[in-house]
């Protein structure tokens, strides 16, 4: 039989950053075994032994591609990279007796009022909240939380549909519009909870995540990003790894990590848990994820800053093994190229010049030329051009080095 694989269940968006995923599996001795909706060109067949394309929302095409893996491969393990197959690895891992979370513990990773639900014993971890489906709910709701507030989907992920209520004039729009985008048929991620939305109070301070494992019960912490985000909408623009909070503070985003995992009971996966940072140096919970953190952060700005890359302990802790961390020496980041225009995406210039700034390692475009761009609320991932990533001694070098080399790209959009 050949060497066992890995299932991967969909992959990361760009090449950049799913080659680092299967280049680990390689790494760790598996092979991959890909079960995806849509299967990216250049996938290297010498890793990527197996490739299913079926629509990853049917969970008879999903166990059937399973079953034929199985009857050919010994599967190591199963993992996941996006928060839409998290339930979907738990119900496979569990079908096939592999480390996984549970799927009680899955589904509250989720969906954030399942999540905040896990953890009314602990208050102060988390903000005030209520679930919201109908327009009086919103009103009853808004009215005891106070503003301003925030109103998001229950069940999107990568910034997607985040509405900040600053009075009553904002309640109507921000409802209306995630009604409407918080349908199966605008995006699948909303099959199971279409129209269920949360509101919360708005958490003032700075964002933050947390990239980590949970193994045989251990909470393992890789590191703690620092984030930028935009206004109105709060896309996330920026990332720098590791943080600069003061130690004190990083021991409380420990803290509420360890508060949060233990409440959710995870187990046996990677998490990417995100928080607010209060100016008296308080966290509280925005999400946890229950999979690796996206926008580079664990494809590469772990690996650059520490030397060990975090995808290969994705597949340790996948596979039944503890991971492996490293200690940061360097830091690093990651900026978004934004498109400031909708239209269509006719290419950039000044990539060279973005390349040649001392202290940059990658820099990609996202978009093919031709592809429309739109703004939020019309859109939320479009408007993201590309990316550039850096290394440097200090945050600070890291942040000019990554502001230097966006500004010398100049994206082309047509109206």
């Amino acid at each position: 039989m050949p060497k066992p694989v890995v299932i991967f269940l969909n992959t990361r968006r760009t090449h950049l950053e799913h080659g680092a995923a299967i280049e680990a599996a390689h790494r760790q001795g598996f092979g991959v075994a890909l079960i995806a909706d849509s299967v990216p060109a250049g996938m290297p067949e010498r890793i990527v032994r197996v490739v299913h394309k079926v629509d990853t929302y049917d969970a008879a095409a999903v166990d059937a591609a399973v079953d034929a893996i199985a009857a050919s491969h010994e599967i190591a393990g199963v993992v996941t990279w996006s928060d839409r197959d998290v339930e979907t690895v738990s119900r496979i891992a569990e079908r096939l007796g592999l480390p996984a979370p549970s799927l009680p513990a899955a589904r509250s990773a989720r969906n954030k009022f399942l999540m905040r639900q896990a953890l009314l014993d602990h208050p102060e971890a988390i903000p005030r909240f209520a679930r919201v489906t109908e327009w009086t709910e919103l009103t009853k709701a808004v009215a005891e939380i106070g503003y301003p507030a925030v109103l998001k989907p229950t069940s999107a992920s990568g910034s997607k549909g985040i509405f900040v209520l600053r009075g009553e004039d904002d309640l109507r729009a921000a409802f209306d519009e995630l009604i409407r985008y918080t349908r199966p048929e605008v995006d699948k991620v909303f099959t199971d909870n279409s129209g269920e939305l949360i509101v919360e109070e708005f958490l003032v301070g700075t964002e933050h995540s947390v990239e980590g494992f949970v193994s045989g019960g251990e909470i393992h912490i890789a590191g703690v990003t620092d984030k930028e985000t935009s206004e109105p909408f709060r896309l996330e623009v920026a990332h720098t790894f590791p943080s600069s909070l003061p130690e004190s503070t990083v021991d409380a985003v420990r803290e509420l990590t360890t508060t949060v995992v233990r409440g959710l009971g995870l187990d046996d996966c990677t998490f990417h848990l995100e928080c607010m940072v209060s100016p008296a140096g308080t966290a509280k919970l925005v999400e946890i994820a229950a999979r690796v953190g996206g926008d580079f952060i664990t494809s590469h700005l772990v690996g650059l800053a520490t030397g060990v890359p975090f995808a290969e302990n994705v597949i340790r802790v996948a596979t039944g093994s503890a991971p492996v961390l490293g200690e940061a020496v360097l830091h690093s980041g990651v900026r978004k190229i934004m498109a400031s225009e909708a239209g269509v995406f006719e290419g950039v210039d000044g990539l060279a010049d973005a390349l040649g700034v001392p202290g940059v390692r990658h820099a990609i475009i996202e978009r093919p030329v031709g592809a429309k761009v739109q703004l939020p609320p019309a859109d939320y991932m479009s408007c993201t051009i590309g990316a550039v990533l850096a290394v440097g001694d200090s945050a600070s070098s890291v942040r000019a080095t990554l502001e230097k080399a966006v500004d010398a790209v100049t994206t082309r959009i047509s109206g």
